[in-house]
């Protein structure tokens, strides 16, 4: 078989031609192959197919597909479990076992295609990942038996993620720090208890090594259930090897300043005999005085804070002072403000019903996110976002900016004074 092929693995002929019927609108160079299951596992040794589909009508259907995982060069080709009816508990075995989707037969023609077309698609992604991941082995990054960030490279990896989840506004997105502790004379073993942990997240999640032989999470679209649920199947996994505690949050703020908190609170959620945490209300103003977490060149995250607003204050205070001035006399009667604090800066100009302002927040002290909003009385705000590098930041490009702000005030003020007059 080639790429492009799809192999029928049914101990029922009649069923396995009807499944071949149902997707015969693939691509015409796409080949179909049916075979039983007794000579399956024999022509995977041999062939590597892009797709296979297991026709399921016994518990004989979960032994192929746990076979089949067991053959190196088919550890990414998908697989899709085909069914008559539902069978709860007999779906989520095969899931547990290495199956990517299902459908069944009842479906319509078209269902069953988008559902191998987006398998297909996720496969290619995966594959895009695992590309994506040998680099990252070969520089260092990532521990090549286990796939999971090193923890002397956490830090820095996991800021870029935080920055990105925090810029993008992603939602539900959850940091979890999860610890196994000993039980009984049970010696830990951590590369057994990383590849469980590696397995329970779902694809495009986060893991890396973390403090105290712990574990450090980026659960995607997440929340609370979400990162009970994986903590949970980490738990009930390992429950012979070792206890597992976890405790969790929304990212809303930098790596350096969630990690102590969540590092803290999980010890002393330990001592409690607590299994699992999920914190609302996070604190982090004392974040950057505990912190031990030092940045690529060694520097404490606290001096890298101090450093970042000593050269931020530096840019926009003047900058912020120089357009204030400069508008006083364009803008008598408009009310003209800024603040400089330490989570974020603000420059706002107002009159009658209509203010702008320019917002700059910096959670991450590597990229600045800028929201530009004009308000009007009995009117939809209109928001727009910026990011920046801070290496990319500068006295000109915050003039620039600002005067953009002033006016698109401005035309707004003149509008708004036409309509009055009218």
């Amino acid at each position: 078989m080639k790429n492009g092929s799809i192999l029928i693995i049914s101990n029922d002929n009649k069923k396995g031609i009807h499944i071949s019927e149902k997707i015969k609108l693939l691509r015409e160079c796409d080949t179909i192959r049916i075979v039983s299951y007794i000579e399956a596992i024999s022509v995977l040794n041999s062939t590597q197919p892009s797709l296979i589909l297991v026709y399921c009508s016994s518990s004989d259907s979960i032994s192929i597909i746990k076979e089949i995982r067991t053959i190196k060069a088919l550890d990414k080709v998908p697989i899709i479990f085909v069914m008559d009816s539902l069978v709860e508990n007999l779906l989520m075995y095969a899931f547990d076992n290495g199956i990517d989707d299902f459908f069944f037969l009842t479906d319509t023609d078209s269902v069953i295609l988008m559902r191998i077309f987006l398998t297909l698609q996720k496969s290619i992604l995966y594959k895009q990942i695992d590309i994506h991941n040998e680099i990252l082995v070969s520089a260092n990054i990532i521990d090549k038996q286990t796939g999971i960030y090193k923890k002397e490279q956490a830090p820095i990896a996991l800021r870029n993620f935080f920055s990105k989840s925090i810029e993008e506004n992603l939602e539900n997105t959850v940091f979890m720090y999860l610890r196994p502790i000993q039980i009984e004379n049970k010696r830990l073993n951590l590369q057994k208890i990383a590849s469980v942990v590696k397995s329970v997240p779902r694809g495009n999640d986060i893991i890396a090594y973390g403090k105290s032989s712990g574990f450090y999470l980026i659960l995607y679209n997440a929340g609370i259930s979400g990162a009970k649920s994986v903590a949970s199947r980490i738990r009930n996994t390992l429950a012979s090897t070792c206890k597992v505690y976890a405790i969790a949050a929304e990212i809303t703020n930098s790596f350096e300043e969630m990690e102590p908190i969540l590092y803290q609170s999980l010890k002393d959620q330990i001592a409690a005999g607590k299994e699992f945490n999920y914190l609302y209300d996070l604190t982090f103003n004392e974040a950057a005085e505990v912190i031990e977490v030092r940045d690529e060149n060694g520097k404490k995250f606290k001096d890298f804070k101090k450093e970042f607003h000593t050269n931020f204050e530096k840019i926009v205070a003047p900058v912020f002072y120089q357009i204030q001035t400069a508008n006083a006399e364009k803008f008598p009667n408009a009310k003209i403000d800024f603040s400089i604090e330490e989570t974020e800066s603000k420059f706002t100009i107002s009159q009658d019903n209509i203010s702008s302002e320019l917002i700059i927040t910096y959670p991450t002290y590597i990229k600045l996110i800028m929201d530009i909003k004009h308000n009007e009385e009995e009117k939809q705000p209109e928001i727009r976002r910026l990011t920046f590098d801070f290496e990319d930041f500068s006295a000109e490009k915050l003039t620039s900016i600002l005067n953009d702000v002033i006016s698109e005030f401005s035309a707004r003020l003149n509008l708004n004074i036409m309509h009055t007059a009218e």
